[in-house]
């Protein structure tokens, strides 16, 4: 079958494997941003309907699911805004009724969230990712370039409104854009609003792959350290870029065989300290410590004292 609506699988930097829904024809979004990889939007629109057939979105994901790939998820993304097709519950309880083993994601601009039909459709969904790129109504304009009749403020308050009735995970995505909206006093409106908002973490992004603005650049890792200062205490916080940090709220969340797993494919490759582990793997020392030390009673690896230190190998 070729396929119009399901897209990938394919390598998702924050999602693993991820098999792709499109929900609306392309650049059909309630917002014009000009960060977005996908282009301008073309059909700038706050009207939900069934943009694409119901039917034959759920044939093409039986085609693809039937055969039972190895996915960490079914994702609701795309060249357009997923929340704009009404049948978007329908699409979210075929999947998790017929294929529950799969994670569903929706990956969202968080503009219809706060519509009561939005918030009933989409609480099959295990895992939402709405933005938050702006702080005010100046920076709302700039950076989302919303449809006619959507406001900052009706955005925050629906955001604010799904947040506070999700009860799943929810982790907030927020586009850093210089000169826009990075200033102190950006960084000072943003914390006061997410300590407003209940969700489960921050994902900073910017620019990694070119936008539609050329004149847009990437935040530099100095100004997303300000963003990780301000908000830590409060929220757990992550970059998705280029430039790679993870809170120590969130470090040490590997499930001990995945973590095991991955210190002796390091390992086998050269020997490595606890700091290269930590590095080049981002956990938690004391997690880290408590897998070291049971591969070590296991025999799985060893260790040798060096110049830097202990030094952990791998042997057959």
């Amino acid at each position: 079958m070729n396929h119009k609506y399901v897209f990938g699988p394919i390598g998702s930097r924050r999602l693993g494997v991820s098999l792709g829904v499109d929900l609306v024809p392309a650049k059909t979004c309630t917002q014009d941003c000009p960060y977005c990889e996908a282009g301008w939007t073309t059909n700038l629109t706050l009207e939900r309907r069934e943009y694409v057939p119901f039917n034959a979105v759920a044939a093409e994901l039986s085609d693809v699911l039937d055969k039972n790939p190895q996915l960490d998820c079914v994702t609701f993304s795309g060249a357009g805004e997923p929340t704009l097709n009404s049948r978007i519950g329908e699409v979210a309880r075929f999947v998790k009724t017929s294929y529950p083993q799969y994670r569903l994601v929706l990956l969202t601009n968080g503009t219809l969230l706060g519509d009561d039909k939005v918030i009933r459709e989409v609480e099959p969904v295990d895992l939402i990712i709405p933005d938050l790129d702006a702080s005010n109504a100046g920076e709302f304009a700039q950076i989302n370039r919303p449809a006619p009749g959507l406001t900052f403020d009706m955005f925050v308050a629906g955001l604010r409104k799904f947040c506070a009735a999700h009860a799943k995970p929810i982790w907030l995505e927020m586009f850093i854009a210089p000169g826009i909206n990075d200033s102190d006093a950006s960084i000072a409106r943003f914390s006061a609003l997410l300590k407003t908002l209940k969700v489960d973490k921050i994902q900073l992004n910017t620019l990694d792959r070119p936008g539609c603005d050329p004149a847009l650049r990437p935040a530099p890792p100095a100004t997303l350290r300000k963003f990780i200062t301000a908000f830590e205490p409060f929220v757990p916080v992550e970059t998705v870029g280029a430039f790679r940090y993870k809170s120590p709220a969130l470090r040490g969340a590997m499930p001990p065989d995945e973590l095991s797993a991955m210190v002796i494919n390091l390992a086998k490759r050269r020997q490595v300290t606890r700091q290269d582990i930590m590095l080049a793997l981002n956990c938690n020392p004391e997690f880290l410590d408590r897998v070291l030390n049971d591969l070590l009673a296991r025999g799985l690896i060893e260790c040798e004292k060096g110049d830097r230190g202990e030094f952990f190998g791998y042997f057959d």
